[in-house]
């Protein structure tokens, strides 16, 4: 299925009830990066990260819900990204989508209160080596990234896998799925948010003059940039 093509998402959603007889649970797990700096990107860019990531994901669970509230039961976990929880350069777009399925499912938990049995569950994982840098946007629209760069230092995607099978079992609502020194990143993010913008503001220099030199922006922080 195609989470931009919002309109035939009903009767996806009526077909695999038809065949398997009840959803159990969804998985939003669908979605782009951005590798770019903000003034050198499109709005056509911005727009089509918030009808994938975040309009997609909220119009497939508009049409799942209904389903899990009849029965009384089910899960719906979102596949959603530390930088739901903080920002980062070269990513403002991403975070913003990001954000907006933090805000939208922690809100919509809060609706649920007639149905306990219903999971509503964010997972936010830190870098995990897949294909999503290769598939990032660019600053232009259908603009390739020129390198998706070397992925050996994220967590392998089994690892994660696992973390996230481990947490829906026991009904966690917010996972924070990342190696150090990412994980200890976002600790400070959550519960020092003053020492976390010193930081930042280091790690974003020098992210983003890695990216201007070729280096990429997942690695930066683990490469030397190139001088000739």
């Amino acid at each position: 299925m195609d989470l931009l093509e919002r309109t035939t998402h009903k009767a996806k959603t009526r077909a695999a009830i038809e065949y398997f007889g009840q959803i159990d649970i969804l998985i939003n797990n669908g979605g782009r990066s951005q590798r770019s700096l903000f003034l050198d990107t499109g709005i056509d860019v911005y727009e089509a990260l918030m009808e994938l990531n975040f309009l997609g994901t909220v119009s497939l669970t508009k049409h799942v819900l209904p389903h899990m509230t009849r029965r009384g039961t089910g899960a719906i976990v979102t596949v959603s990204s530390v930088l739901g929880l903080a920002g980062a350069p070269l990513a403002s777009g991403y975070a913003a989508s990001k954000h907006a399925l933090q805000g939208f499912f922690n809100s919509l938990r809060t609706e649920l209160y007639d149905y306990p049995n219903i999971l509503i569950s964010n997972v936010c994982p830190g870098p995990v080596q897949s294909f999503i840098t290769e598939n990032a946007f660019t600053e232009e629209l259908h603009k390739p990234v020129a390198s998706a760069g070397n992925q050996e230092h994220k967590m392998p995607t089994s690892r994660c896998v696992s973390l996230i099978l481990a947490g829906i079992a026991n009904s966690v609502k917010e996972m924070w799925i990342a190696q150090q020194p990412f994980l200890a990143f976002y600790y400070v993010w959550q519960y020092a948010p003053t020492v976390a913008w010193f930081v930042t503001k280091a790690l974003s220099k020098k992210r983003v003059e890695n990216f201007k030199s070729g280096v990429d922006a997942d690695s930066a922080y683990f490469t030397k940039p190139k001088t000739s």
